[in-house]
């Protein structure tokens, strides 16, 4: 296995933080209207009981700590503790400046090397001043120089992002099949990185009308149905063409199965490190594939994740499921003429 760089380690320590707060987030939303189902002409789907309303609440509660978990971890991984309270206060900067997803990462890593270097230069303090350190310079400090720090972050990334977003809703306007397409070569490209997230929270915010109601959405349905092809299909190639591959990806293609069922991506980053020329093209080409046909087909998904748990609130769940698995088996074949046959390193 290719040795990771400490970049993409401190990334994966904030992604993978914050994926539980997706999955659990997505699922009680999705749970609340399910529960709600009877509703969904309404302009309350989804709170229209009490219990449902409860659901929706906490669902999005968690959903919400999102960019915070995600800056707070990466800052954890760079200055180990006493960087996770100004980088969750960089990831609530970003998402409340606009900046979303690529501001939260870039903020954490701010905060990191910001304690970082207050670190270093209070370690040669005295032992006396422990309890300042770690009660007043770098919580207080930190967190006032982080904040500085995300003025321009979010002064520069935020209107990238709506730029972004404005050129994924025109082509919403124009094609579903060119946004469906778009949408999962995206949420393929770095399985669960910046791009997938852009491409996730505008299908996320696809959701919304203007008057503040959920309503079906087609980029939705376009990014749960392409989601779940990415890790899925890392576990079919392991079982389709064995020889591809070594008995580490072997036994990561078994939870990259539940990973994909799950709308996880990040269950194909093992074999993308790995076999990055031949994986990440294939995924993307089948997740691409999957989106362009539940885009031509108006596909809906009235959750905010996509998956087996939500396929009740699909608009068409047989066509659903075909446009999922018409995409994995794309991905799947394409791996398996790629890729060539593994050979296992000796020991010297």
């Amino acid at each position: 296995m290719k040795q990771k760089s400490p970049i993409y380690r401190d990334v994966m320590s904030g992604v993978s933080h914050f994926i539980p707060f997706i999955v659990a987030g997505g699922v009680l939303i999705s749970f609340a209207f399910l529960l709600d189902v009877k509703n969904a002409s309404a302009a309350t789907f989804g709170a229209t009981n009490a219990i449902s309303a409860w659901l929706l609440n906490v669902g999005g509660i968690a959903m919400g700590m999102m960019l915070p978990i995600l800056a707070g971890y990466i800052a954890y991984s760079i200055a180990d503790r006493p960087g996770l309270l100004a980088g969750m206060v960089a990831g609530m900067l970003a998402k409340s400046g606009g900046s979303g997803f690529l501001g939260a990462i870039l903020g954490g890593f701010a905060a990191g090397y910001i304690i970082k270097l207050l670190k270093q230069l209070t370690k040669s303090w005295a032992r006396s001043f422990e309890g300042a350190k770690t009660l007043i310079i770098f919580p207080v400090v930190g967190v006032l120089l982080t904040a500085l720090a995300m003025i321009p972050v979010n002064a520069v990334v935020t209107p990238l992002v709506n730029l972004l977003n404005g050129f994924l809703q025109n082509l919403g306007e124009g094609s579903a099949v060119l946004l469906g397409a778009v949408i999962g070569a995206m949420l393929a490209f770095d399985m669960g990185g910046p791009v997938n997230k852009v491409a996730y929270l505008f299908a996320v915010a696809s959701l919304t009308s203007a008057a503040g109601t959920t309503v079906p959405s087609v980029a939705m349905g376009a990014a749960g149905c392409s989601g779940m092809t990415i890790s899925t299909s890392c576990f079919l190639a392991t079982v389709l063409f064995p020889k591809k591959f070594s008995q580490e990806l072997k036994d990561a293609g078994k939870a990259a199965l539940i990973m994909g069922l799950s709308y996880i991506g990040e269950g194909a980053i093992p074999f993308a490190i790995e076999h990055p020329k031949e994986v990440i093209p294939s995924i993307m080409t089948g997740a691409a594939v999957a989106g362009a046909l539940a885009g031509f087909l108006k596909l809906t998904l009235t959750a905010p994740i996509g998956g087996i748990f939500t396929l009740p609130l699909t608009s068409n769940i047989l066509l659903y499921l075909l446009c999922f698995v018409i995409g994995t088996l794309v991905s799947t074949f394409m791996m398996g003429t790629l890729l060539k046959n593994h050979v296992e390193e000796k020991e010297e």
